[in-house]
């Protein structure tokens, strides 16, 4: 059990629709929920620390690219039960459309993944379908974004 596992209260945490020329950029998660399948860059808010500068330290940390916060795209929250039915992970998380600043990536660990992915052409192991709809929530802008 980790420190975010079975919680007394949901968890506040970001998740970033990263994009560049290259596309949508996406880690291979290393723990649950979602261990080893794609996802967007994202994690907790620590104390002290902004929703931006959140966004901007957790997409640095898991994929080497720095970014730009565009806007604000939507909530959602993503709740694991356990076999027992009971919360074992529960975070409310914020997303947001950021422009990466830059394009080299260095996964978070020696063993990890990350890659740009255009939106035609999304991993197919991802983690949830929350991200697909978060995606076609604000296609145009994306589709702008790698045209610039």
């Amino acid at each position: 059990m980790n420190d975010r596992s079975y919680p007394d209260h949901p968890i506040p945490g970001v998740g970033a629709i990263v994009v560049s020329k290259k596309g949508i950029l996406f880690a291979r998660r290393d723990k649950p929920p979602g261990e080893g399948l794609w996802s967007i860059p994202g994690g907790g808010v620590e104390t002290g620390e902004t929703q931006k500068e959140s966004v901007f330290r957790e997409v640095l940390e898991e994929t080497g690219v720095e970014c730009e916060v565009l806007e604000f795209v939507g909530t959602a929250d993503l709740i694991t039960l356990d076999e027992d039915s009971k919360v074992e992970f529960h975070f409310l998380l914020n997303h947001y459309l950021a422009r990466a600043i830059t394009e080299e990536t260095k996964p978070e660990f020696p063993e990890g993944e990350v890659g740009w992915f255009h939106p035609d052409k999304l991993p197919e192991d991802m983690a949830n379908e929350e991200i697909i709809r978060l995606i076609n929530s604000v296609i145009d802008s994306i589709l702008e974004l790698m045209n610039q």
